[in-house]
Parts: C-alpha cells; sequence; structure tokens
C-alpha cells in the first residue's frame, strides 16, 4: 500500500513504562510551514514540560514518561526525533495504580463531525483514591482534562508558528485518500466514566 502523506504535520508519542508494559499516547501537530528537527525537537520538549506541569501530579508513581518520539509524516522517508532529556518522569501520586486496562478517554473534537474529525486519549495511571464507583472525581477530572487541554497548543520560539494540536484522517469511507487531512483540535472533553483499553493489559500488546 502506498505511503499517505499530511503535510507539515508530525506525530508526537508520549512512550510510558507502567508496571512492567509500554504503553503510549499519540498525538498530532501541524504547523503553517514543515518542520525540522530542531522544531520537532522543541515541539517534545515542550509536550514534556507540559506533561510533566498537569498530567504527572494526577497519576500514580507506578507509571513514568520515558520517551518522546517525533515523527515527520509528510513523506515516508521523513525525519524522526526520539527526545530523552530530562527523562524518565515520573507520576507524582505515592499510590498503586489501577490494573493497567483502566483508563478515563478525553475526547479530541474539531469543528466538523464523523469519525474521521475525532479521536481520543486513553489517559492511564489513574490511582483508588482518584475513582468513586465508575466515575473519576472531579478534581483530578478538571486537572487531567485541563492538561491535555493545555496540550493543543505547543509554542515553538524557534518558529515563526506553533504546533496545533489535529486530528489526522488517511481514509474516508475505509478508502485511502491520497493526501491525508489534519484538522485542528478545538476541544478536549470528557464524561469521566472510567473505560477499559484491554490491550494495555500484560500479553495484550501496548
Amino acid at each position: 500500500m502506498d505511503y499517505i502523506p499530511v503535510p507539515n504535520t508530525v506525530q508526537l508519542e508520549l512512550i510510558q513504562s507502567w508496571n512492567g508494559q509500554v504503553v503510549e499516547n499519540v498525538l498530532h501537530y501541524v504547523k503553517a510551514s514543515p518542520w525540522n528537527a530542531d522544531e520537532m525537537e522543541e515541539l517534545a520538549e515542550q509536550a514534556k514540560d507540559q506533561w510533566n506541569t498537569s498530567i504527572r501530579t494526577q497519576i500514580s508513581d507506578q507509571l513514568s514518561l520515558t520517551e518522546i518520539r517525533v515523527t515527520d509524516l509528510a513523506s515516508q522517508t521523513g525525519s524522526v526525533v526520539n527526545y530523552g532529556t530530562g527523562l524518565p518522569i515520573t507520576g507524582g501520586q505515592s499510590s498503586p495504580s489501577l490494573p493497567n486496562n483502566v483508563a478515563v478517554v478525553f475526547t479530541k473534537r474539531t469543528a466538523l463531525r464523523g469519525r474521521s474529525f475525532r479521536g481520543r486519549i486513553y489517559q492511564p495511571g489513574l490511582i483508588e483514591g482518584s475513582v468513586i464507583g465508575n466515575n473519576v472525581t472531579s478534581s483530578t477530572l478538571t486537572n487531567l482534562r485541563n492538561g491535555w487541554d493545555a496540550m493543543r497548543l505547543l509554542p515553538l520560539t524557534i518558529a515563526v508558528d506553533e504546533g496545533l494540536m489535529v486530528v489526522v484522517s488517511r481514509y474516508a469511507d475505509l478508502a485511502p485518500r491520497v493526501t491525508g487531512v489534519a484538522t485542528l483540535v478545538t476541544s478536549i472533553t470528557t464524561d469521566g466514566v472510567i473505560d477499559s483499553q484491554r490491550r494495555r493489559l500484560p500479553g495484550r500488546g501496548s
């Protein structure tokens, strides 16, 4: 199958170690011009700083952010930056995490409707004290949502533009697009209900 490029867009992977498993949160960012390696490295640094400030404080110390990988999606041979400065960073809650499949889901919303124009973030590392029944407590949920919402825009001091979070679509009606479509994320929402990502269980995959 031919590679489907996404112009001026990079993929950012937040790679984490959690109770012996490797888990990831995958985000995408666009800017007005093509990315270079220095800009990609700064994007990784900005994402690390925001994760450290807003996400880390809400999750178990059994989870650590170990690496950030940024990949240029403009071509099949685009640059890749593996960022590890200041890592690993361990979660800030000194409490065991809930099982690895347990997550709260945040939805990346755009100004358009349809599956091609929204995405999901499965937040790992929740602790028992942050969950009541089937719901995440309001304080934890608000802090996490605000943290992910702050990641919608990551400023680049070495570039004339900014990294803006997008939802990337490479297919429409099950058919591959000639060029991928990147649509700006306008908000991050959640219902606060506990969800399950089974592939994060030991032996199920990363």
